[in-house]
């Protein structure tokens, strides 16, 4: 698959060019930022991963971005989710020198069950994940900011991971939606439960996120999780159970809104932008909402995104090279081991 330091170069051009369509000076003294995203990285698999992934945090420190999100599987589906390693990727995250605020993946917990994960029991491990990286509502990072978290919901205040946070009047917002059907998983004790619960936290979470939005008259809003939840991009016909509802809502909530909608997700490895979204196969494209998909697995490298909350498209992204990481292949073939 062709791609190599031509793949590189053509990246590097089409992030520059959407630099230079916010660089005219905003109106009413609004500045516009960056911000960066990363997921599904890294995994133990790859030889010199954490080599890869110090240098991906590092041009993100170099950068300077307002902050960065990572977007969940912070191991690989075949390395065992120990208390030990979800201390490491903290440690890591801590390191980042803006905020840097972390939505959980599969690998982290729903896949643990595995024999190759090492058979953990997938509640317990979203149990610790909460007790390691939400006991408060900031972010990680060496420059914390404050989080509103649905933990202030009565009815949902288990869902510590789900986050809201404003930068220039522009709402950001992560939902725990994960890979693996997001855990609508039959054969799985428990999952369904579990589903269920988070499934309606996630919807109400994306009421509210969008009601703010709208009080308080936000240029746009972003949201973040680490699922590709479209049904399309992987054959499946229609929608897949365990993302209906989150779908259904989020766009509901997006035409409501009529402003710019940024969607930033993880878990194909592939990276995409993808403007006027389809939330199904058959549906009508939702022309005010973008979806950003990073790259992962083997690629170590990021999206980058400015935001000019004067513009009329608010946002406008692109990938993040990683000098010293072997440049990524455009595009990735279908089918990657998650």
């Amino acid at each position: 698959m062709p791609t190599s330091r031509s793949g590189s170069r053509r990246c590097r051009t089409l992030f520059t060019a959407l630099l230079l369509l916010l660089s005219i000076e905003p109106a009413g003294g609004t500045e516009s930022f960056t911000f960066a995203a990363m997921g599904c990285l890294p995994y133990g698999r790859h030889p010199g991963g954490d080599e890869a992934f110090g240098r991906l945090l590092a041009e993100i420190n170099r950068q300077q971005p307002a902050f960065a999100v990572h977007l969940g599987d912070i191991l690989g589906s075949d390395e065992r989710c120990t208390d030990e390693l979800l201390l490491r990727r903290r440690g890591q995250f801590d390191s980042v020198e803006t905020a840097l605020v972390y939505t959980p993946g599969d690998n982290e917990w729903t896949d643990t069950h595995s024999e190759r994960a090492g058979r953990f029991e997938p509640r317990e491990r979203l149990a610790r994940i909460r007790e390691l990286f939400f006991t408060d509502e900031s972010s990680r990072g060496r420059r914390p900011m404050p989080l509103v978290t649905q933990r202030r919901d009565a009815a949902h205040r288990s869902f510590v991971e789900n986050a809201r946070w404003t930068v220039g009047g522009v709402m950001f917002a992560t939902a725990h939606v994960v890979g693996s059907h997001n855990n609508h998983q039959p054969k799985v004790a428990g999952a369904l439960e579990e589903w269920r619960g988070r499934d309606a936290a996630n919807a109400a979470w994306v009421r509210e996120v969008f009601a703010a939005a709208r009080a308080s008259k936000a240029p746009g809003v972003a949201w973040f999780f680490q699922a590709d939840p479209f049904a399309a991009d992987r054959g499946r016909p229609g929608y897949d159970a365990g993302f209906e509802l989150f779908l259904r809502t989020v766009e509901a909530e997006a035409r409501a809104f009529g402003r710019p909608v940024l969607l930033v997700h993880a878990d194909e490895h592939s990276y995409r932008m993808e403007p006027a979204v389809r939330f199904t196969k058959e549906g009508d494209p939702v022309p005010n909402v973008t979806r950003l998909e990073t790259f992962g697995g083997r690629d170590f490298h990021g999206v980058l995104v400015a935001v000019d909350p004067a513009s009329a498209a608010v946002f406008a992204g692109g990938p993040l090279i990683v000098p010293g990481n072997p440049p990524p292949q455009l595009p990735r073939k279908k089918g990657v081991t998650p």
